[in-house]
C-alpha cells in the first residue's frame, strides 16, 4: 500500500464526526428517558454512549496510522539520501520506528481491553436494565422481563427521537460501511456496526410507541428487557470474537480485526454483502453460476415488487378476523372501542394497526407433582364462554387428606365475625369492650362473562391478572363486610346457607357497581356470578380443639336427650301400650284435672267427673298396658276379698245360729276343735304301765331335703 497518510487522515476525521453523533444521540435520547420516564430511552441511550467509546478507539487508531504513515514516508526520503551508505545510520534507521511500535502496541493492547471492557460493559448494562436494578434481575427473569413500574414515556416525543436516531444512525452506518470496503478503511466496520445498532434501538422505540398508540400495549411494555437482553447478546459476541480471534490465523503483517466489530449488526450495515455471499453459496452448491442466468436477473430485478406486493398481502390479511366458538370478541378501532361484541365466525375489520379484534384472556395455574417437586404451569385460555373461579378466602384442602379442623397442612385465611352472644350475667358480658372472634372459610366465586359484557369485562384492566385482582379484591371487601356482621354460631353452624345467598346477593351488586363512564353511571364489571360457595367453615386452628370441646358436649347432651325421649317412649309404651294412647291418656288427664277444683260441692258435676273418671278407667284398660293389668289385677283382688269377707259373714251367721240352737254342744265342739289344732302338728306316744318303756327317738329334721342355708319364709332374713 503507497504510504498514504492523507487517507487515514480521512478516516480519522470520520472517526471523530463519529463520537459526535453517538454523543449527541446518546445524550439527548438519555435527558429524555429520565425527564419522560422512558425505561427503553434510558436503556437504548446506555447503548449508543457506549458506541462513542468505540469511535473514540478508532480515532485513536486511525491517528496513530497516519502517524506510522508520515513516519514510514519520512524514513524512505530518508533512505534515499546519500548517508544511507553510512552504518551508523543503517544501525539507526529501526530505532527511528517510534510511531511503528506504538502502533503495533496499540493492536497488542489497547484494541483487546477496550474490547473487553466494551463486552463486560454491555452484558452489566443489559443485566441491570433488564429488571429495573441489581436487586430485581432475578424477578425480571421471573415474570418474562415485565418490570413493575417501568415507564413508557411520552409518545411524540419518543417517535421523534426514534425516527431521528433511526434514520442518522443508519445512514452514517452506511457510509462508513461503504468506506470500509477499502482496505485501509476497514476498521471502520467496527464503529459502523454501533451506528447500526444505534439505529436499530431507535427504529425500534418508535414502531413500540406507534404499536401502542394502536391498542398493541404488550409491544412497549416488552422493549426494555428486549433490548436489555440485546445488549447482553452483543457483549458476549464480543468475548466470543475475542476468544476465536486468538485462534485464526493471519498473514504476516495483517492487522487482527476488533473483537468489537459485530458480525451480527455488520450485515445489517452492509446488506450488498449477504446478497453477494448468498449468490456465492448457490453457484457452489449447484456447480454453475446461477446468478448469470436470464431467470435468476429477473427475479432479482422483480424481487423488491414481490416482496413489496407479499407484504401489501400480507397486511391486507390482517383485515379479517375469526372468532371461534367458545370466544367473543370487542373490535377496536385506533386503539378505542366500538361497543361492538363480535360472535362466532369470520368478520372483516380495519387492516393493523388501525383495528384490532380483542378476547378476553383467563389465565390459570395448574400444579404438576407434588411436594418439592411441584412445578406451576401458566395457562392462558382466549374464551368468552369458561367458567373461572376465584378464593376468596383460604385455599382448598389437599387432595386425598382428611377435611378436620386440626388439621395443620390446610392453608387458613382469619375472618373477623361477631362473637358469640353471652348469657346474662356471665362474666364475657361485665367485660368492658365488645370482643371480636376468627373464622377460617373457603368461599370459591364462580363467574363467566355475560353475553354483551366483553366491553365492560375489558375495561376493568389491561391484563388477566389485574382484571382477575379487581374483581377479587371487591368479592373480598363483600366478604369482610358480611362476615363482620355475622356471629360465629352462624359461621361455622346452621347459618351457611343463609350467609352464601346475602354474600352472592352482596358480590353481584359490587360488581354492577364498577366501570362508572364519563357521567358516573356504572357499566359494571361484565360477567355474572354463576355459584358463590361457603365451605370448610371452621375456627382458627389454635381455638379449634376448644370448639371440639362445645361440639362434644353438645353431643353428649344431644345424646340424654335422645336417651331420655326414649325412656319416655318405652315408660309409656309400657304402662299404656303405645305411645299415641298414652298421649291421648295424658291428655285426659290432664282436663280432668283442670275442670276437677271448678266442680267441687256441686251434685250434678259430681256425676259428669264419676262418668269421665269411668271413661278415662275404660280408655286405660282398653288400651293394653301395665296400666291396664294392673286396674284389671285391682279389680280381681277386690272381688276376692269382697268374697271372702261376705263369706265370712255367711259363716259367722251359721255359727250364731248354731250357738242359739245348743250352746253347750256348741261350746264343746269348738274347744275340741282348737284342741285338734293346737296338737295336730305333736307326736302322740301311747303306752302301757306295765311295759318297760325304752323310747327311741328319731331327731331328724323334717325338711332334710331342702338347704339350710337358703330363707324358707320372706321373714326368715
Amino acid at each position: 500500500m503507497r504510504a498514504d497518510h492523507l487517507s487515514y487522515k480521512r478516516a480519522t476525521n470520520v472517526a471523530w464526526l463519529g463520537v459526535a453523533i453517538q454523543l449527541v444521540m446518546g445524550i439527548a435520547l438519555l435527558v429524555y428517558g429520565l425527564l419522560e420516564d422512558d425505561s427503553a430511552g434510558v436503556t437504548a441511550s446506555i447503548f449508543i454512549l457506549l458506541g462513542s467509546v468505540v469511535w473514540l478507539t478508532l480515532a485513536i487508531l486511525f491517528d496513530q496510522h497516519r502517524r506510522e504513515r508520515i513516519e514510514a514516508i519520512e524514513q524512505e526520503n530518508f533512505a534515499e539520501q546519500d548517508l544511507v551508505g553510512s552504518n551508523v545510520f543503517e544501525d539507526a534507521g529501526a530505532d527511528l520506528l517510534v510511531a511503528a511500535r506504538r502502533l503495533d502496541s496499540l493492536y497488542k493492547y489497547m484494541i483487546p481491553v477496550v474490547s473487553l471492557a466494551m463486552g463486560a460493559a454491555l452484558i452489566g448494562a443489559g443485566l441491570l436494565r433488564f429488571g429495573g436494578g441489581p436487586s430485581t434481575v432475578l424477578e425480571g427473569l421471573n415474570r418474562g422481563g415485565s418490570s413493575a413500574g417501568a415507564g413508557t414515556g411520552s409518545h411524540g416525543l419518543a417517535i421523534a427521537f426514534g425516527i431521528g436516531i433511526a434514520v442518522i444512525g443508519f445512514v452514517f452506518a452506511r457510509f462508513t460501511s461503504g468506506m470500509a470496503r477499502a482496505k485501509v478503511w476497514e476498521n471502520l466496520r467496527g464503529g459502523a456496526v454501533f451506528s447500526v445498532g444505534s439505529a436499530l434501538f431507535g427504529l425500534a422505540i418508535a414502531v413500540a410507541q406507534f404499536a401502542d398508540l394502536a391498542g398493541f400495549d404488550s409491544v412497549l411494555r416488552w422493549l426494555n428487557p428486549t433490548l436489555s437482553l440485546l445488549m447482553i447478546v452483543f457483549g458476549s459476541e464480543i468475548f466470543l470474537n475475542f476468544a476465536l480471534d486468538i485462534y485464526r490465523p493471519r498473514p504476516a503483517g495483517e492487522y487482527p480485526r476488533p473483537a468489537f466489530d459485530s458480525r451480527l449488526l455488520g450485515f445489517i450495515a452492509a446488506p450488498d454483502r449477504i446478497a453477494e455471499s448468498i449468490n456465492d453459496a448457490i453457484n457452489y452448491q449447484f456447480g454453475y453460476e446461477v446468478t448469470g442466468s436470464w431467470f435468476y436477473k429477473l427475479l432479482s430485478r422483480s424481487f423488491l415488487w414481490l416482496v413489496l406486493f407479499g407484504g401489501v398481502a400480507m397486511w391486507l390479511m390482517t383485515s379479517f378476523a375469526v372468532i371461534e366458538p367458545h370466544q367473543r370478541g370487542l373490535l377496536l378501532v385506533n386503539g378505542s372501542p366500538t361497543g361492538q361484541e363480535l360472535g362466532p365466525g369470520l368478520h372483516v375489520k380495519p387492516p393493523w394497526p388501525f383495528g384490532k379484534v380483542v378476547v378476553p384472556e383467563f389465565v390459570r395455574t395448574e400444579t404438576e407433582g407434588q411436594g418439592r417437586d411441584a412445578i406451576k404451569h401458566r395457562i392462558v385460555e382466549r374464551t368468552a364462554t369458561g367458567v373461572r373461579v376465584l378464593e376468596l378466602a383460604s385455599e382448598p384442602s389437599p387432595p386425598n387428606k382428611p377435611l378436620l379442623w386440626t388439621n395443620e397442612e390446610l392453608k387458613e385465611t382469619l375472618m373477623v365475625v361477631q362473637p358469640s352472644p353471652s348469657t346474662p350475667g356471665s362474666r364475657a358480658e361485665s367485660q368492658i369492650g365488645r370482643g371480636l372472634s376468627l373464622a377460617a372459610v373457603r368461599v370459591p366465586l364462580y363467574f363467566s362473562i355475560k353475553p354483551g359484557g366483553v366491553e365492560s369485562y375489558l375495561l376493568l384492566g389491561t391484563t388477566p391478572e389485574m382484571r382477575d385482582s379487581i374483581l377479587l379484591n371487591v368479592a373480598q371487601r363483600e366478604l369482610f363486610r358480611e362476615l363482620a356482621s355475622r356471629r360465629i354460631d352462624e359461621v361455622i353452624g346452621a347459618g351457611r346457607n343463609e350467609i352464601r345467598a346475602s354474600l352472592q346477593a352482596r358480590i353481584s351488586k359490587a360488581f354492577d357497581g364498577l366501570n362508572p363512564d364519563e357521567t358516573g353511571t356504572p357499566r359494571g364489571a361484565g360477567v355474572q356470578i354463576l355459584f358463590v360457595g361457603f365451605e370448610d367453615a371452621r375456627p382458627p386452628q389454635d381455638t379449634a380443639k376448644a370448639f371440639e370441646l362445645v361440639l362434644e358436649a353438645s353431643q353428649k347432651s344431644s345424646k340424654v336427650i335422645i336417651q331420655a325421649r326414649q325412656t319416655r317412649a318405652e315408660k309409656l309404651a309400657e304402662v299404656i301400650g303405645s305411645v299415641s294412647q298414652a298421649e291421648e291418656v295424658i291428655g285426659a288427664l290432664e282436663q280432668y284435672d283442670a275442670q276437677r277444683p271448678n266442680t267441687t260441692g256441686q251434685s250434678a258435676p259430681e256425676q259428669a267427673d264419676l262418668e269421665q273418671e269411668i271413661a278415662l278407667r275404660e280408655m286405660i284398660e282398653q288400651s293394653g298396658g301395665k296400666a291396664s293389668d294392673t286396674i284389671v289385677a285391682a279389680r280381681a283382688e277386690r272381688w276376692q276379698t269382697h268374697m271372702r269377707a261376705r263369706s265370712m259373714a255367711e259363716q259367722y251367721a251359721g255359727k250364731l245360729s248354731a250357738f242359739q240352737a245348743a250352746p253347750q254342744i256348741y261350746e264343746n265342739r269348738m274347744r275340741f276343735a282348737a284342741i285338734a289344732e293346737a296338737i295336730k302338728d305333736l307326736r302322740l306316744y301311747v303306752v302301757d304301765d306295765d311295759v318297760i318303756k325304752r323310747i327311741r327317738v328319731d331327731l331328724m329334721d323334717k325338711y332334710t331335703g331342702s338347704s339350710v342355708f337358703e330363707p324358707q319364709n320372706e321373714g326368715d332374713l
